[in-house]
């Protein structure tokens, strides 16, 4: 049985993923699928001597089916291995950890 908000849910999840999305991702051969894309820096080692980026990307997790930690995605062409969990919230949005291939 569907959950009585089912349809209204993935109404607003298509739309969050056409209008506020930031980046363009492919998923193992599946069709292209908007990203919220997130580059922050991040301090590494408290004395702040060796600096990188964390990178995110969020995304309606229908869109990536069979993903795990370990998996490639590529965003706006540019190649990341999934270095987080795949666990999808409860609207079925899930948010990964990626590092540059």
């Amino acid at each position: 049985m569907q959950a009585p908000f089912a349809s209204i849910e993935a109404m607003i999840n298509a739309g969050v993923s056409a209008t506020l999305t930031n980046a363009v991702a492919t998923f193992s051969g599946h069709p292209p699928f908007g990203v919220v894309f997130d580059r922050a820096s991040a301090d590494g080692f408290d004395s702040g001597a060796v600096t990188g980026a964390n990178f995110s990307a969020s995304f309606c997790a229908a869109n990536a089916p069979g993903m795990v930690e370990g998996s490639s995605l590529s965003v706006n062409g540019i190649t990341y291995r999934v270095a987080s969990g795949v666990e999808p919230d409860a609207g079925g949005w899930v948010t990964v950890d990626l590092i540059p291939v």
